[in-house]
């Protein structure tokens, strides 16, 4: 699943008790930071921990996250914290999926304060790049906000 970076429940669920964001279905919204009131929908998913029975792996699952349609594509039963996929059993934990392109974007918000310091405005374009057209611009903010408030709390 490349490109994308698996959030676990419980620290979902530890962030929405800290009062950082509200999570209604698959929907999260950030309740502080620069990213406060944005929203964005994110994908159930679930990573595979453990074998029932300490049994070993048939099917090579384990550390690896699938989404809710990949498990229904399989052919596979999630129920809670297992998944049963043919002949085995397996030990979950629920999570949902986000673009790793969000924290792509987070690091380079980062470098832009360096620039800042070393003469360069905030925001600028190097020289030769042109500027997004509206839409993708309104999408790498999005996507940038979301990333910096991922790697402030991902700790």
């Amino acid at each position: 699943m490349s490109g994308l970076l698996f959030v676990s429940q419980a620290m979902l669920d530890s962030w929405t008790e800290q009062g950082r964001i509200d999570f209604v279905g698959n929907v999260m919204t950030l309740l502080s930071g620069d990213g406060k009131g944005r929203s964005y929908a994110l994908d159930p998913a679930v990573r595979f921990v453990k074998v029932e029975g300490d049994d070993p792996d048939p099917h090579q699952l384990l550390r690896k996250v699938k989404s809710d349609a990949q498990l229904r594509e399989m052919g596979a039963d999630h129920v809670d914290a297992s998944v049963i996929y043919k002949d085995a059993a397996y030990q979950v934990e629920p999570g949902f999926l986000a673009e790793v392109s969000v924290l792509q974007a987070a690091a380079a918000a980062q470098a832009q304060p360096r620039a800042a310091a070393q003469g360069a405005q905030p925001g600028s374009k190097p020289p030769g790049q042109k500027a997004l057209p509206r839409e993708l611009e309104e999408r790498r903010q999005e996507a940038e906000a979301l990333a910096k408030f991922l790697l402030e709390n991902l700790t």
